[in-house]
């Protein structure tokens, strides 16, 4: 694994918290140094959760934002709640928040045995499709600008 390295480097499968610590760090300054006008708003979390009366989780939406964009990384409602607004609601309380955080896009990407007509209804424009997963699965990318 160590082809054209010098001879003091060494690829490694080996990782530990402290080793993705650095390398986030490493990340984090980086960009900080050449995004200059964008680093007040660097990253947040937006979670919101979706509960009975009896306090069983049925959904949920977890959300990170970084340089005034709201990513969605998980969303789901229990199958028996679905169809019942609840995931829209979900969603527009995350923009919400996020406007409100200065949040001026968001992003998220879902497969095609998942929700990608969901997100149109929501408001979000298909801006990419990756092909070429097994059994015909695609995967979109979505935005929507706030």
């Amino acid at each position: 694994m160590n082809d054209n390295l010098q001879e003091d480097l060494v690829i490694s499968k080996d990782w530990s918290k402290e080793d993705t610590k650095a390398v986030c760090d490493g990340l984090i300054k980086h960009n900080r140094r050449n995004a200059r006008p964008l680093d007040e708003q660097w990253s947040d979390t937006i979670n919101l959760i979706l509960k009975t009366k009896d306090d069983e989780v049925v959904g949920g939406i977890m959300c990170n934002m970084f340089m005034y964009c709201l990513y969605i990384d998980v969303l789901w409602v229990d199958e028996k709640y679905r169809g019942q607004d609840y995931g829209s609601k979900l969603i527009a309380g995350v923009e919400e928040i996020a406007k409100g955080k200065g949040c001026i896009l968001v992003e998220t990407c879902t497969y095609s045995y998942q929700s990608p007509g969901f997100y149109v209804k929501c408001g979000y424009e298909i801006y990419g499709i990756l092909e070429g997963f097994p059994e015909g699965i695609k995967k979109y990318q979505l935005k929507k600008v706030l």
